[in-house]
């Protein structure tokens, strides 16, 4: 049976020795502080050298992957099959034991050097799957993302630096040297702290409607494209799609001498600016 990521709540990285979580990751909201769980999970396993891989609760199950120096916790929502999760918590354990094995055997105290890992743990676990056909576009309302440190912050630079409102996801794992999955993570990173949201792109079978945009904007328009700006405004009424809207605009001259007529390419720009500026919006694909 599949991983099913939704499902995911929490991740934490726990020190054997002394206890101390050294990497917390958030993924949905818990009725119980995160901490609790994770210094009862931390009794049971360190003090009471209890070998309990699984610890089920009425509404989430705890999965624990104990290590060397490390465990791996994740609290999930009840799911029918472990092993899926499980494969994927003992490499995320292997990772930071080989990574991060003698930093955690001489602790110091100093969680933050660890920040940097949430990256191997996202790309396990990404915090969710993106439609590849989809096109994510920023937003105005990121939030700060805690692990953005170092090569995190380097990788994300990267792929936002692809980001142009017309590359859907899978173009842009294309362009980038990185592997499908880490690209998903840092994707997933962007999202689950509302620095993108995704669109998709316009097919010849979308339907369009007038949307309320400022007027500002439109008098640019009117200034920049005159009459068909008026023209195909007027024709998305949120009942024909783009096609056949696209041809009648298009229709040959000869047909109806009384109307003007436009270029394609023209208007399929014209089309996707409006829709880029919030001046017509999807209705629904017929």
């Amino acid at each position: 049976m599949p991983l099913d990521v939704s499902k995911v709540r929490y991740i934490s990285l726990i020190r054997m020795e002394g206890g101390e979580s050294v990497l917390n990751i958030p993924y949905a909201e818990l009725t119980v502080d995160p901490d609790l769980i994770a210094g009862f999970v931390t009794a049971v396993i360190i003090f009471a050298k209890t070998p309990i891989r699984t610890i089920r609760k009425a509404s989430y199950d705890i999965l624990i992957q104990v290590g060397e120096t490390v465990l791996v916790l994740l609290v999930v929502d009840p799911v029918p099959d472990e092993a899926p999760y499980r494969a994927k918590l003992q490499h995320i354990l292997n990772e930071v034991e080989s990574l991060h094995g003698e930093k955690l055997r001489h602790f110091e105290g100093d969680v933050r050097r660890f920040r940097e890992f949430a990256l191997t743990v996202i790309k396990e676990f990404p915090f969710q799957s993106a439609d590849l056909n989809m096109i994510p576009v920023f937003t105005n309302s990121g939030v700060r993302i805690p692990f953005r440190v170092g090569n995190v912050d380097h990788e994300l630079e990267q792929v936002e630096s692809f980001i142009n409102g017309k590359r859907t996801v899978a173009e842009i794992m294309d362009l980038m040297g990185h592997s499908d999955e880490e690209v998903q993570a840092l994707i997933s990173i962007l999202t689950r702290y509302d620095w993108i949201e995704f669109k998709h792109r316009l097919t010849d079978s979308d339907v369009l409607q007038i949307n309320d945009c400022p007027e500002i904007i439109l008098d640019q328009l009117r200034a920049q494209y005159g009459e068909a700006l008026e023209d195909v405004m007027t024709k998305f009424d949120g009942t024909a799609n783009i096609n056949d809207i696209v041809e009648g605009l298009t229709a040959n001259i000869n047909d109806i001498v009384e109307k003007p007529h436009y270029d394609k390419d023209a208007l399929w720009f014209l089309i996707k600016k409006l829709v880029e500026v919030g001046c017509l919006k999807s209705v629904r694909a017929s």
